[in-house]
């Protein structure tokens, strides 16, 4: 039987085993408890506060004397870039014994996913770009389609990345479909499906950019053309193509047709087509949607004219005429009508009846034959359908004086002469006095006449030498011969005009030849000032354009088809009195007056016409004008010159308010010739360079930088204003040559560039 102390130290026994299974350290030391405690594992978010680990508890131990601070422990840090992994506390005491106990705790550090989709700024999701090859990477766009930007989150680690998908839709259209990536490698992992890309960390965005090229077309094309048919029905066509001359963006333009006829819906429009007019509309495709559209009207006409039938011959004679009615007869006529020649004309398409005349004029139906046309005529009897076509047939009519016996009637020898009349004026209707007008066949003239004609020949002579030989010798001698003979020449006239701008060439001219007429003149008169300058200038800076054909003449002084400052410098220094002519050698152009203008500029960009053709057609030739332009004279205002003084800075207005100080530099700057001044230096050059413009106008230019094969490296735009302006340039490219490309609203101008 144990007695009470054993039960005592029984209990004791178990009590101390009890302790020493609870706690992770005990010792038993000469019966006295030893043991150190440690706080728990916890897990924490990479965000929370990790500086102070105090926070997560502290270890102790406990003797006999009770607990006690275990003191500073080690800290053992294995976090990741991302902030992310363990952080392991290790406390260690010395026991009674002298044997160190320790103890740890390990703090596990997690990503929580501070960044989101919400910390993403997404560029704008669609933008179109136009011009020619525009700079579409993302550092180029405007701001706020660029790259991706976000908020700065925690225990992030941020990677953007982005990949094109080019789509080709005409060589005028393209389309980008630009996928950015955002990843955070804190919260990413790796081998994920991406079917949730945003719960993995990976964030997909899809931008499209369009690329339109704006380049216009320019379609030159007839507005109609004509056919003729000669099957009394529709007939196949070849028809031009239509030419769009390709965009300096690269590529050929996309263009269809809306014709029922047309073997293809392409730019060849050729194809069957009936008789009538048929509009055709051409679309022309450039960029993305832009639209160009011309139309066409295809006219065939319905030429299956008559059939004409006539007799060859016929013979007449003249019945006598007493003229003057002195009782006399003194000439004979017959009237032959168009009619009477026909045995048996007609019309195959069935468009008839038909009508007989002796021109293309269906009211010439008869002809009267006089004296004058004794002999043989040959006419022409012409067939008029009810559609307009014609035919014709030749007929010899044979004119007898024989029983009537008229005196002296035979045809007459000499050709009948007629007079060529016009006015020269300005367009302001004031007349010009005292301008040349001269007059010229184009055509030569042959003079037919029978007699004696007198003219230098080579004639050969034979002689017996003193060796017995016959030698030939040739000499120029004058040689007179009776017979038909012909004189060719070209006729020539001139005459002045009066003080009313008139003038009328007497006699001048015959029938059925083709003549020009040609005006000159070379006053120098004072309508020439300072309001054409200001007009000229305004005209090239953009501000007040001119508007008539005539002005564009006036305004082109040196007579080069362009309106530039080139002109605006020779009219100044005209006006300003130190020259006293043009380039051009002439103060005045003149203009045949019946000739108009579909644009103003077409004066001075097609054939200004400076001659006036016609044929003589038996009659007068009247109404043969002119009108004259003087060279420099814009308009009907006046700005004067003060106190006869040659700056610039005091010129003045008589009637519609002075140039203002702007205007006043720039011509002054025209004056000294500082126009257009293109430099760039250091050139050679290592990493920038400056280009400096001297310009005469406000405008925007474009430089632009290519290598030697015409690769577009850079392209900036600047507004330039009135004077000089510089630019700063860097090119971080290869040493090597380079083309700097100016470009502006009066110039276009290419410097070489050498980087070393």
């Amino acid at each position: 039987m144990k007695t009470t102390s054993t039960l005592l130290k029984g209990w004791a026994m178990l009590c101390i085993l009890l302790v020493s299974l609870a706690f992770s350290t005990s010792v038993m030391a000469e019966e006295d408890l030893f043991s150190i405690y440690c706080p728990a594992d916890v897990t924490v978010n990479c965000q929370d506060e990790l500086w102070d680990l105090s926070i997560y508890g502290n270890a102790y131990y406990h003797d006999y004397n009770g607990n006690h601070d275990a003191g500073t422990p080690t800290v053992n840090e294995n976090l990741s870039s991302c902030n992310v992994g363990t952080i392991v506390r290790t406390w260690t005491v010395e026991d009674p014994n002298w044997n160190l106990q320790s103890c740890s705790q390990t703090i596990t550090v997690n990503a929580s996913g501070g960044f989101n989709q919400n910390s993403i700024h997404w560029p704008e999701s669609h933008i179109e770009l136009t011009g020619c090859n525009p700079a579409y990477q993302p550092e180029n766009l405007p701001e706020g389609y660029r790259y991706p930007t976000y908020d700065y989150a925690d225990c992030s680690l941020i990677g953007v990345s982005h990949t094109d998908q080019i789509f080709t839709i005409t060589p005028q259209c393209i389309k980008i479909l630009r996928t950015y990536k955002v990843i955070d490698w804190c919260t990413h992992t790796s081998g994920s499906s991406g079917s949730s890309p945003s719960s993995n960390g990976l964030y997909t965005f899809v931008q499209t950019i369009k690329i339109s090229k704006s380049d216009l077309p320019e379609v030159e094309f007839a507005d109609e053309i004509e056919f003729n048919s000669y099957n009394c029905g529709g007939r196949h066509l070849e028809i031009p193509t239509l030419y769009v001359p390709p965009s300096t963006c690269g590529g050929d333009f996309y263009i269809t047709n809306n014709s029922p006829y047309a073997d293809a819906n392409g730019s060849d429009i050729s194809g069957t087509y009936p008789i009538g007019t048929t509009s055709v509309l051409y679309t022309v495709r450039y960029g993305c949607t832009g639209r160009v559209f011309h139309t066409v009207d295809i006219v065939v006409k319905d030429a299956g004219g008559p059939l004409p039938y006539c007799i060859a011959e016929i013979t007449t004679t003249l019945m006598p005429m007493d003229d003057n009615n002195d009782g006399l007869v003194d000439n004979g006529m017959v009237e032959i009508w168009a009619k009477d020649l026909d045995i048996g004309s007609s019309s195959p398409c069935g468009h008839g009846p038909v009508q007989f005349s002796f021109s293309s004029d269906v009211t010439d139906k008869f002809k009267a034959f006089t004296c004058d046309n004794v002999g043989d005529n040959i006419v022409n009897m012409y067939v008029t359908d009810t559609k307009g076509n014609q035919s014709y047939c030749q007929v010899n009519v044979i004119i007898q004086n024989n029983n009537a016996n008229i005196p002296d009637c035979e045809p007459s020898t000499s050709p009948d002469y007629y007079n060529v009349a016009g006015m020269i004026m300005m367009s302001s209707q004031q007349r010009v006095a005292d301008a040349n007008v001269s007059l010229v066949s184009t055509t030569p003239i042959v003079d037919e006449w029978v007699g004696w004609n007198t003219q230098e020949e080579l004639v050969g002579h034979t002689y017996l030498d003193e060796h017995g030989y016959w030698q030939e010798i040739f000499r120029y001698e004058m040689v007179q011969t009776y017979g038909n003979h012909e004189t060719i020449h070209f006729a020539e006239a001139s005459v002045m005009t009066d003080n009313q701008g008139n003038f009328t060439l007497s006699e001048a001219v015959r029938s059925d030849q083709e003549y020009m007429v040609t005006a000159d003149y070379d006053a120098n008169d004072d309508s020439v000032n300072y309001a054409d300058v200001k007009a000229l200038l305004y005209h090239i800076q953009g501000k007040e354009s001119l508007t008539t054909a005539y002005q564009y003449l006036a305004a082109d002084i040196d007579q080069d088809g362009d309106i530039d400052f080139s002109d605006l410098g020779e009219l100044l220094q005209y006006v300003n009195g130190m020259s006293d002519s043009f380039s051009s050698e002439k103060n005045w152009v003149m203009v045949d007056a019946s000739h108009t203008f579909s644009n103003p500029s077409d004066i001075i960009e097609g054939d200004c016409p400076e001659a006036v053709y016609f044929t003589v057609n038996g009659a007068d030739i009247s109404g043969k004008n002119f009108i004259a332009v003087r060279l420099g004279d814009l308009t009907k205002e006046v700005l004067i010159m003060e106190a006869d003084t040659q700056d610039i800075q005091t010129i003045g207005s008589a009637n519609n308010g002075n140039l203002d100080h702007k205007d006043i530099e720039t011509l002054t700057r025209s004056l000294v010739g500082t126009a257009n001044q293109i430099n760039a230096y250091p050139n050679p050059f290592s990493q920038s360079f400056i280009v400096t413009y001297d310009t005469n106008v406000n405008e925007t230019i474009s430089v632009e930088i290519t290598d030697i094969t015409g690769k577009m490296i850079s392209k900036n735009r600047f507004d330039a204003s009135i004077g000089n302006n510089e630019y700063h340039l860097t090119l971080d490219q290869p040493s090597g040559i380079y083309l700097c490309n100016i470009k502006g609203q009066t110039l276009n101008q290419s410097i070489r560039l050498i980087k070393e």
